[in-house]
């Protein structure tokens, strides 16, 4: 196998084209929401009320990126910031985020299946288990 496919480089790739997939089939739905920005709201709205920083670490991505696309989010009317007892700026998805998933979510599902389609039921659970067996292994390293 050629050095430069590495699986750090595969693994990669694969992410990097199932963003570009997940961008350009959002586009053509006219749905204003960027894979980078979808999936922060996604999170959002399976865990409402979090923090930037929760959710930065809940994605592992960088805080300042977090709070990019959480400003953006915002401007968009999908989120809002609000206040929670002690916690500043706890992180809630709005009416107007919560309209736009229900297709995002079939679009995301229908690019996860173009990824998967030649793949059987038993494949695509090992493929899960290997990813996870490989980030547990990474992480106790």
């Amino acid at each position: 196998m050629d050095k430069l496919y590495s699986l750090g480089f595969l693994l990669n790739r694969t992410s990097v084209a199932l963003g570009k997939t997940l961008n350009n089939k959002l586009q053509e739905a006219d749905i204003d929401l960027p894979h980078s920005q979808f999936v922060v709201l996604r999170c959002i709205y399976y865990r409402d009320g979090l923090s930037q920083l929760e959710i930065s670490n809940l994605l592992f991505k960088d805080a300042a990126a977090i709070k990019r696309t959480i400003d953006n989010l915002e401007k968009k009317g999908y989120i809002e910031r609000r206040q929670v007892h002690s916690q500043k700026n706890s992180i809630f998805i709005t009416e107007q985020g919560k309209s736009v998933l229900p297709e995002a979510f079939k679009i995301a599902e229908a690019v996860v299946g173009i990824a998967l389609k030649n793949f059987s039921e038993k494949e695509v659970q090992n493929l899960m288990n290997a990813l996870n067996i490989i980030y547990e292994n990474v992480e106790k390293s």
